[in-house]
């Protein structure tokens, strides 16, 4: 039954490859419930489960359309390929998140994990945003890579002196963000 299933999958494959817009629906429909299932098992909110759900065949789709399945009777295993790399890499965001969170919550003074601390989060990340890419790149380096002044500069073509001007600014500018009682684009409901 599986040689039959990777038959016929392999047939919609090459369909959609020549652009058969019913083959990639066809697709998508036999994907749908094990990515589905695949994200339910890892996310605990449906509306999370449907964004994976869309990425993960977004992502096949794209992979169809640029001809990177090799092997077409194996296009579900490159399916749940891509569920596994979906999932990996935004359990890396979220711990980023996690971990820029533990560095930088003191300038909040929210310590009590609940709804208010999410709201913190979210402003602490988007005064992140708000940095030059070099400053970023200086907190990056010094916060999560654990980086010396000399390593970070030599990577920016920077002074050891210049970085470390560039990561005291930008803490100054996240604490003055933070504090701020000024509302960011999110707060403010447009």
């Amino acid at each position: 039954r599986a040689a039959k299933h990777g038959g016929v999958t392999a047939e919609l494959v090459n369909r959609a490859r020549s652009g058969d817009a019913s083959a990639y629906r066809e697709l998508l429909t036999r994907l749908a419930p094990a990515v589905r299932a695949y994200a339910r098992r890892r996310l605990a909110q449906q509306e999370a489960v449907e964004d994976f759900t869309q990425d993960a065949l977004l992502a096949f789709v794209e992979a169809v359309r640029n001809d990177r399945i090799e092997d077409p009777e194996r296009a579900s295993s490159f399916a749940l390929g891509i569920c596994h790399n979906l999932a990996r890499e935004r359990a890396k965001v979220r711990d980023r998140r996690q971990n820029a969170w533990e560095k930088f919550a003191d300038f909040t003074g929210v310590t009590e994990a609940h709804e208010p601390v999410l709201l913190e989060r979210a402003r602490l990340e988007d005064c992140l945003s708000l940095l030059t890419g070099k400053a970023q790149r200086v907190l990056h380096g010094s916060y999560f890579e654990d980086e010396t002044d000399f390593e970070i500069a030599e990577k920016l073509e920077l002074s050891a002196a210049n970085v470390r001007v560039i990561r005291h600014r930008s803490i100054a500018a996240l604490r003055q963000c933070v504090d701020s009682s000024e509302k960011l684009s999110w707060e403010s409901g447009r």
